[in-house]
C-alpha cells in the first residue's frame, strides 16, 4: 500500500470510528502528549518517530508510564543517538532522573567486530564485512549528527551529548554517560530503575545492557529492547535469549512498531 493510500484509509477509519462514538488514537486533532511530541516537536531529520509504527512505540511508552505509576527508580536509555525517544521519556517522566548512555560518536570497534564475527548482524548489501564496519558506522553517525544539530564537522562526543541534552524538555533531570557501555555505567551500580530503553543494535552491548539493568530494575519495572524483531539486527534476539538462560524466562511481549521492540516486565 502506498503512503498516500495508507493515510486515506486511516482517515476513513477515523471518520467511521468517530461516527460510532469510538475513541480515536491517531489523528491530527489528537491532543495526547505523546502524539503531539511525535508530530510537532521531534526533529524532522530523524524519521523514525514520524513513522506510524513508531507511533506505536511512543504510545506504548505512554501507557507503560501509567502502569509504572509511583514505582520508585530512575529511567535510562542506552543507545541515545539524537535523543528523540529520550525526549519522550523525559517528557513523560519529568520527575525522574534520566541516564543517557552512548558513545555519541557511533558504534565501537569492539562491538561491531563481535557482531559481524558471530553473524549477529546481517545486512544484505554486504557493507558489514568484519574490519570495515567501524568506519562505515562512525562516518554515517557523524554525517547525520552534523545534519541533525547543524554542527561542525569534527564535533566531539561530549559536545554531541550537550546538544542532545539541550533539546530535552527537562534537561536538569538528565545525566549523560559518554563512552562505551557498560564501562560508563560503573558509577551507577547502586541505581535502581523503573524504565529502561535499550537501543544498541548489536549482540554484545544489548547483552551487557540486559545484564546491567535487569537486576537493577524494580519489580514491575519495564525494559524496551528495540530491534528485537528487526531481521537486519538478529543479535538483539540472541542477546535476549542468552540472558533468559542466565535470569530465567522474562515476562515479555512484542510491539508491532518500526523495528520490533520487545517489552520486558519484571
Amino acid at each position: 500500500m502506498g503512503l498516500g493510500l495508507f493515510w486515506k484509509s486511516l482517515a476513513l477509519h477515523q471518520w467511521i470510528a468517530k461516527k460510532c462514538g469510538m475513541r480515536v488514537f491517531f489523528g491530527p486533532e489528537n491532543t495526547e502528549p505523546v502524539y503531539k511530541m511525535l508530530h510537532d516537536e521531534v526533529s524532522p531529520t530523524h524519521f523514525d518517530l514520524h513513522d506510524p509504527y513508531d507511533y506505536c512505540r511512543g504510545r506504548a511508552l505512554e501507557l507503560a508510564r501509567e502502569e509504572i505509576g509511583d514505582l520508585p527508580g530512575s529511567i535510562a536509555e542506552a543507545g541515545v543517538l539524537y535523543g528523540s525517544f529520550a525526549r519522550l521519556m523525559n517528557r513523560l517522566f519529568p520527575d525522574r532522573k534520566l541516564f543517557l548512555y552512548d558513545t555519541f560518536e557511533g558504534h565501537s570497534k569492539e562491538d561491531v567486530g563481535q557482531a559481524s564475527g558471530n553473524g549477529y548482524w546481517r545486512l544484505d548489501s554486504g557493507e558489514l564485512e568484519k574490519g570495515e564496519c567501524l568506519d562505515y558506522f562512525t562516518q554515517l553517525y557523524k554525517e547525520a549528527t552534523r545534519e541533525e544539530f547543524n554542527a561542525p564537522e569534527d564535533i566531539p562526543p561530549v559536545q554531541v551529548a550537550e546538544y542532545v541534552i539541550a533539546r530535552m524538555p527537562f534537561p536538569e533531570r538528565c545525566v549523560p554517560r559518554v563512552g562505551r557501555f557498560p564501562d560508563t555505567a560503573a558509577p551507577d551500580g547502586e541505581e535502581r530503575f523503573a524504565f529502561v530503553s535499550l537501543d544498541m543494535n548489536f549482540y554484545k552491548p544489548m547483552r551487557a545492557g540486559l545484564e546491567f539493568f535487569y537486576p537493577r530494575l524494580h519489580e514491575g519495572g519495564v525494559i524496551f529492547a528495540h530491534d528485537y524483531n528487526n531481521p537486519s539486527q538478529p543479535g538483539v534476539k540472541h542477546a535476549v535469549r542468552d540472558m533468559e538462560e542466565l535470569f530465567g524466562p522474562f515476562k515479555k511481549f512484542p510491539l508491532p512498531d518500526h523495528s520490533g521492540t520487545l517489552v520486558i516486565v519484571k
